[in-house]
């Protein structure tokens, strides 16, 4: 659906307010490193923002070059719309990082003391920039059957041979990332009390796995899982990945025990999408490190990691732990004032927000309206799907479903095609509509908000 503005008014309106994440930035490396230390070389490749003059990027609008669509983000920190909002000083560490060469082992193991230290890791821990959360649970899980043993590190998946492969994980506890610790060749025993758990275990396992998300949903608590797997001289992973903020789990889910606990980079931590953090016991580290890109013969050689993606990570790590949370709150509740203000005179009213802030995961503030049937004749699901339609940038996806694509089934029943991922109306109300407002960037609430008055204004009245 073609809105009142065109593709270049848009980009001009972003960009006096975006501006500065497209232009160097003068950063001190105080922030990052535990010592001063002088510029070495000048700075060559990636120094200066340059123009593009010819082929793609030229007219400044690279979606349109490949004629996609690109979005305002109202959905979430998901995947398949490309996770968070990388800040200015983030972007330019990435920039920075593409100034020298660096051996990448030694560059993750200083990554990782820095990492240990910003999140006030237990002693003897340390972490790891992977390629995503999913990607830790690849390289984790590995490391946990493969140890430093140069044969098994050349043999997994094929772990015929291995002593230890089976992994035990709470029935509800099954989620779709448990393939990633399936495609290692472990094999997952499920259960459902502390008592199977504890009769599970056997020579084979390895392992318990902790869902942190699901926490509710099993019998078995994080702390009782620990005190199992110790008792039996086992390993714990906690898949903590969209589960900050509050910032302290950084640090309380590690300090409960768990061997290895991972966080997406890529979600609230606002780092590059393609990467996650790993944090646990040295050991188990250096062995995952083992098992991961740089090295060659590995399983986790496709869990590529560079120089660029480690020093954004670490820049966002950094303003994400030292950030004020209450204010970051502030200013979404200021974002939804905006909105407010904007379709009061059409008789929609803001909702009380929505926020939990112990919840278990993808923890922000979820903002709501009421349209009133008595003036307009038109539903909160039709708002969703105008805004989506929004042309030349959508609005959120009435399509993004977090799982992302799905292949054909030719044992399943034909069914009417239904929307996986969209916007459902507030709880159960047709006459509102809500989303988040925390991975939009700056002037981004303004143009939702110009663009629900052309809604409004054009809904036909009751």
């Amino acid at each position: 659906m073609k809105s009142g503005w065109n593709r270049r008014s848009f980009l001009s309106a972003l960009g006096a307010a975006t501006g500065s994440l497209f232009s160097p930035v003068k950063l001190s490396a105080e922030g990052l490193f535990s010592k001063k230390s002088k510029p070495v070389t000048p700075a060559i490749d990636g120094n200066p923002i340059v123009p593009i003059t010819s082929g793609l990027g030229s007219t400044g609008d690279i979606y349109a070059e490949l004629g996609v669509t690109p979005l305002v983000n109202i959905n979430g920190t998901i995947t398949v719309m490309g996770g968070s909002v990388m800040k200015p000083e983030v972007m330019e560490l990435i920039r920075m990082g593409n100034q020298h060469f660096v051996m990448i082992d030694e560059l993750e193991i200083a990554a990782g003391k820095f990492i240990a230290k910003l999140c006030k890791s237990p002693a003897g821990y340390t972490g790891l920039v992977t390629g995503g959360a999913a990607a830790a649970l690849v390289v984790g899980y590995s490391a946990m059957m493969t140890e430093d043993l140069e044969p098994r590190l050349r043999a997994i998946p094929d772990v015929s041979d291995f002593p230890r492969t089976e992994v035990i994980i709470q029935k509800s506890h099954r989620y779709p990332f448990d393939h990633q610790i399936r495609q290692t060749g472990a094999k997952l025993v499920e259960v459902e009390t502390r008592e199977q758990m504890i009769n599970a275990i056997n020579p084979k396992t390895v392992a318990i796995h902790f869902t942190n998300i699901l926490s509710d949903k099993g019998q078995v608590s994080g702390p009782e899982t620990v005190e199992i797997a110790r008792a039996h001289n086992l390993y714990t992973f906690n898949d903590a990945s969209a589960d900050v903020p509050p910032v302290e789990r950084l640090w309380t889910y590690p300090g409960i025990g768990f061997d290895l606990t991972t966080f997406s980079g890529g979600k609230d931590i606002c780092g590059p999408q393609a990467s996650g953090i790993l944090i646990g016991k040295e050991e188990l580290i250096r062995w995952s490190l083992l098992n991961m890109s740089p090295q060659e013969d590995r399983i986790g050689r496709c869990c590529k990691v560079g120089k660029e993606t480690i020093f954004g990570l670490l820049k966002a790590l950094e303003i994400f732990v030292n950030q004020n949370y209450d204010e970051t709150v502030k200013m979404y509740d200021e974002r939804a004032k905006v909105i407010t203000d904007a379709v009061a005179k059409f008789g929609v009213t803001a909702r009380p927000r929505k926020f939990e802030p112990n919840a278990l995961g993808n923890v922000t503030p979820y903002y709501s309206w009421q349209i009133e049937p008595a003036k307009m004749n038109i539903t909160g699901e039709e708002v969703i799907q105008k805004l989506a339609e929004t042309r030349p940038v959508g609005i959120g996806s009435t399509g993004a479903g977090v799982g992302g694509m799905r292949g054909r089934d030719p044992n399943a029943p034909a069914i009417g095609s239904s929307n996986h991922g969209g916007h459902h109306p507030h709880d159960g109300d047709p006459n509102s509509f809500g989303f988040a407002v925390w991975q939009l960037k700056d002037g981004e609430d303004r143009l939702i908000a110009d663009r629900l008055v052309e809604i409004f204004s054009s809904a036909p009245k009751a």
